[in-house]
């Protein structure tokens, strides 16, 4: 399966799409959406002759005070960055504006709004421009006098600010935290609250899809070494009982938190990452030492909140004797 069927698996889910626009795009606007008339629409144009051009996902839904205009949100998935985006986009939009002209116009409706979404997980940070107005000076001051307003929402996955993941609490995103994990270690412990946030049995469908996507897309791209043992870990954890779910809340901020704090503190701790580093047998020494930092600011938080050492050793995957000898030592 390729990156780009599988954003399209993904964002074929409503719920997906409405976590999207409102943690992502604006609130304000997902609170005027009635996401249960999503439908998708048809992403291959052709017309008089032309040759065809094809979009990735066109979805189209109604205002939730029943209005007669419609809103259609075009995504599109990008993995590198694309110079001609702005004008691909717009020649979307303008085809489908006459497709919807000849299909509805029995109808009367009203033209629908565009909503253009851009969903980028490259490396590199995205460079093309989002709005016609930054193509040029004279380009820009045509735009300022209306001659021409478009613009896409663009959404860089692997770049986007670090409280706005964390704050997020639809489901997309934690597709984008796990492109953003830096390390299988981060995957597998994002994969355990994940199960715990989406454990109802209606997302089963959506965990395997995720599970799918991490062996065939992520973990070979990142050349990581024992992928396929990685794989089989997070699909025993699929079959695991799930922990209570007043955990859920306060789980994925000691773990976001802990990431950050582990990369940026140097050898902090050095005696007890010492003993946790010989834990991880097998893994790079590299990464050994930033899975040391990361885990053990985990474990200080919960230490520092009071709760059991049993359910520490477990939730932050470390042997329960470090977890006594942490401590003793806070």
């Amino acid at each position: 399966m390729s990156h780009d069927s599988s954003y399209k698996k993904f964002f074929s889910r409503a719920d997906m799409v409405e976590s999207l626009v409102r943690d992502f795009i604006s609130s304000d606007l997902a609170d005027e959406l009635d996401f249960t008339t999503l439908e998708p629409m048809p992403t291959v144009f052709q017309k008089h002759g032309q040759r065809e051009r094809r979009g990735d996902l066109i979805w189209r839904l109604q205002w939730r005070d029943g209005s007669p205009c419609l809103l259609a949100i075009l995504l599109e998935f990008q993995s590198t960055i694309d110079k001609k985006m702005l004008c691909r986009l717009m020649e979307y939009a303008t085809l489908f504006l006459e497709q919807t002209l000849d299909d509805d116009k029995s109808k009367g409706l009203t033209l629908p709004q565009i909503l253009p979404i851009v969903l980028y997980n490259g490396a590199k940070p995205w460079s093309a421009p989002c709005v016609y107005g930054e193509l040029s000076e004279r380009e820009r001051l045509a735009y300022e006098r209306g001659i021409w307003d478009f613009k896409y929402h663009l959404i860089d996955i692997r770049h986007l600010e670090e409280s706005l993941v964390d704050k997020a609490k639809g489901i997309s995103a934690w597709i984008f935290r796990f492109e953003r994990a830096a390390n299988v270690q981060e995957m597998e412990r994002l994969w355990r609250v994940m199960f715990r946030a989406l454990k109802n049995p209606t997302y089963e469908n959506l965990r395997q899809e995720i599970i799918i996507w991490l062996e065939t897309c992520i973990l070979p791209v990142r050349k990581i070494s024992g992928a396929k043992v990685v794989v089989e870990r997070l699909k025993e954890e699929e079959k695991m009982t799930v922990v209570t779910p007043e955990m859920d809340d306060w789980t994925l901020p000691y773990i976001n938190q802990g990431i950050r704090q582990g990369r940026a503190e140097g050898e902090a701790r050095g005696r007890a990452e010492g003993r946790l580093e010989g834990k991880l047998e097998g893994e790079r020494i590299g990464e050994a030492k930033g899975e040391a930092r990361e885990r053990i600011q985990v474990v200080y938080r919960m230490l520092a909140e009071g709760f059991e050492d049993g359910l520490i050793s477990k939730l932050a995957n470390v042997p329960l004797i470090e977890v006594q000898r942490l401590r003793l030592q806070s």
